[in-house]
């Protein structure tokens, strides 16, 4: 067999701590080295390969079109060594299930439920993590994420639709009662409320629903969720909220949704790494989180 030409394996974990930070004095705290270390494994790569890696502008590191078209394979492979090391050694069999949560969604919709999960698997211990952007399972030590999306996944990610995810304008009653919701187009008028992490909310619920001549971005906004949830409830207006981050609101009749839900196109998933998914835990958990969605309210 024909001897393979690697690039010198030490200088690659180096290489993505650099380009993420774009930093050798920071890649060089992170990993607990030297900045001449750092400089002289980059400049190692660079020779094996041919090509600058980094260039210097005024005021900051850059890639070079040669840096950006390595990083992405020298990551996946990174993680497929590091999961594959994880599960070759019975980490991630053993030790607690670590599922990264949409925060909203965990508070209003797992957490709920999750002493049915620890019931019926007393032996797992779910520990969960708040978290909305993309996760690196094997550097966060993560076991599944629990995300809202549709297909293509990154390399290596083996996703389960478990919800298909329904919005929907939601306020008080006080404030329906003040002002009648018959049709999409009398919110015309009406304070939109809106939440940073789904600014187009409202513009794809009207376009799903056909309603133009309404202002989509005018209203207030708010960084969380959760906010926009306590605004919706204290009266301020009328907010796009998915509808399992509300039903509980709407059984008690701190809210109302006068035309219902629609869905969205998109699905709420499982996510987890390919190497991770015959893991008890994890297929244990996921399939758990299947059947609880049969329910639309937390398990009595």
């Amino acid at each position: 067999m024909a001897r393979r030409r690697l690039p010198p394996l030490k200088a690659l974990p180096v290489f993505e701590q650099a380009a993420r930070l774009l930093s050798f004095s920071a890649a060089a705290h992170e990993l607990n080295l030297t900045h001449g270390a750092i400089s002289r494994q980059i400049k190692s790569l660079e020779a094996h390969l041919g090509a600058e890696l980094f260039r210097r502008s005024t005021r900051r590191l850059e890639l070079t079109e040669a840096g950006n078209a390595m990083l992405p394979a020298v990551r996946t492979a990174l993680d497929i060594i590091e999961s594959s090391a994880a599960r070759l050694t019975g980490a991630t069999q053993r030790g607690p299930l670590v599922v990264a949560c949409l925060p909203t969604f965990m508070m209003r919709w797992l957490i709920p439920r999750l002493y049915d999960f620890n019931a019926r698997h007393p032996a797992i211990d779910v520990r969960l993590s708040a978290s909305s952007g993309p996760v690196n399972f094997a550097r966060e030590e993560i076991d599944i994420a629990i995300r809202i999306g549709n297909p293509p996944w990154p390399a290596g990610i083996e996703a389960r639709p478990f919800m298909d995810e329904e919005i929907g304008p939601v306020c008080s009653p006080d404030f329906a009662a003040r002002h009648p919701l018959r049709r999409p187009a009398d919110l015309h008028d009406l304070p939109l409320l809106h939440t940073e992490t789904r600014i187009d909310a409202w513009a794809d619920w009207l376009k799903r629903r056909r309603t133009p001549n309404i202002d989509a971005g005018r209203g207030r906004r708010f960084e969380h969720f959760y906010f926009l949830l306590a605004a919706a409830v204290g009266g301020l207006g009328v907010a796009m909220a998915p509808r399992p981050l509300v039903d509980e609101d709407l059984q008690l009749g701190r809210l109302v949704a006068p035309f219902g839900f629609t869905p969205s196109g998109r699905r709420y998933c499982l996510t987890y790494p390919a190497t991770l998914a015959k893991a008890r835990k994890v297929s244990t958990f996921s399939n758990w989180v299947v059947r609880a969605t049969r329910s639309s309210s937390p398990p009595a």
